[in-house]
């Protein structure tokens, strides 16, 4: 399939996917909105700009501004969304990552695109009640909107495989890191400054997966074959201590991890005072009473075997060289020292 759109693709994960389809030599389009919010994403439209990509403006909420975008185009790969937990107003999750889901696929459906790739996140599965990493169908209790409306724009991809028979593949992605991403900068900056805390001596698994390895598996997503309705979680290949992270960022940071080990009610109450406090200004808090508690237990752990097995994929980025390329990237943009 050599014509391509990527929604989102002035975002993180999306604008490396461009740069990976544009080596190949790949007619590849994406969609952006007229107003990027966040200089990040204005660098990132430049970036692929300048690598051949061609943009076409639309809005996943406006239906008839995404025809153009998809007219002739083979196969989708759908990252257009509200990515993560964000202080807004419930609707608007759910009128992108739903409502904007539908819309898109409605036109790839009448355009006869062969193949859609969804991204999704392993968060619509919610969290491991007790410390076994969860698999492709084990869905626990979700109660963030953000959560929700991914989950519900999975649905109705799924949905369009089953009753209009597009053929739909789902990823799910977890914890993503790596050149671009800003959002994770904050976390390098606490542990720079050695004022991260860790629970439970930061014994307690998560995932964290580099972005490259996030791409290969969207790759491998396209080109496998016989894998429409399929789902795919998406992790490093193994999950990581808490402590493993942080002090691989304090070596290629070239500081001595030193990390304050806390009790957990005393994160508790430190996500209760940032959540209240963040409430009342207005932003999504930095540090919250779940975050304690993930930091703590073996909650954020994820099963990637049939990824492994039917994705055939296989990460190749290890954490040491992921975080070693997300921290020069990060000190060339003088984001940190």
């Amino acid at each position: 399939m050599n014509s391509v759109l990527v929604t989102g693709g002035t975002g993180f994960i999306g604008s490396h996917l461009t740069e990976r389809l544009l080596k190949e030599g790949r007619d590849v389009r994406v969609l952006s909105l007229n107003s990027l919010a966040g200089i990040e994403k204005k660098e990132n439209l430049e970036i692929i700009k300048g690598k051949g990509a061609k943009v076409f403006y639309g809005d996943l909420r406006d239906k008839k501004s995404l025809e153009l975008a998809l007219d002739g185009v083979e196969c989708v790969f759908h990252l257009g969304a509200i990515s993560r937990p964000m202080f807004i107003p419930r609707n608007q999750y759910f009128d992108v990552n739903a409502v904007g889901t539908r819309n898109i696929l409605e036109i790839a459906k009448a355009k006869m695109v062969k193949k859609f790739i969804h991204v999704s996140t392993v968060s619509v599965l919610g969290v491991s009640p007790d410390g076994k990493p969860l698999k492709e169908n084990d869905f626990q209790e979700e109660n963030s909107d953000y959560g929700l409306s991914k989950k519900e724009g999975e649905k109705i991809a799924l949905d369009f495989y089953k009753h209009e028979k597009l053929p739909v593949v789902v990823v799910r992605p977890c914890l993503c890191y790596g050149p671009r991403c800003v959002v994770r900068l904050v976390m390098f900056k606490y542990v720079q400054k050695r004022l991260f805390p860790t629970f439970n001596k930061g014994q307690a698994l998560m995932e964290f997966c580099y972005v490259d390895n996030v791409v290969q598996a969207l790759m491998r997503a396209e080109r496998q074959e016989n894998l429409a309705g399929q789902i795919f979680n998406i992790t490093d290949g193994r999950s990581y201590e808490v402590k493993e992270i942080l002090e691989t960022i304090a070596e290629e940071l070239g500081i001595k991890p030193a990390f304050i080990d806390l009790p957990v009610w005393v994160g508790k109450m430190a996500g209760c005072f940032m959540e209240v406090l963040s409430k009342m200004v207005g932003v999504h808090p930095p540090f919250s009473r779940t975050a304690a508690e993930w930091m703590s237990k073996n909650m954020n752990v994820y099963d990637c075997s049939k990824a492994k097995r039917d994705l055939m994929y296989n990460p190749e980025i290890s954490l040491r060289e992921g975080i070693k390329r997300t921290v020069k990237w990060y000190k060339e943009k003088g984001l940190i020292k």
